[in-house]
């Protein structure tokens, strides 16, 4: 998980807006795959540091709709 958050601030800018996304969006990042359940702790960890480093970028997030898939 760490090398995971290490890696973020090095993803290009279309990469970084993408997995923000789907950390958000994706029933992978769900208690037990339900697309309407809670984020996975992890899942909210990795898409709060995502969505740091769009901001120290001044990018503007991608919408969180969808299931991601």
């Amino acid at each position: 998980m760490r090398a995971l958050l290490d890696e973020i601030p090095s993803w290009p800018d279309a990469m970084l807006l993408h997995m923000h996304k789907r950390f958000a969006t994706s029933r992978l990042f769900r208690v037990h795959h339900d697309p309407h359940g809670p984020l996975t702790e992890r899942a909210v960890l990795l898409r709060d540091a995502a969505g740091t480093e769009i901001a120290l970028r001044g990018l503007s997030p991608l919408a969180e709709t969808g299931d991601g898939e």
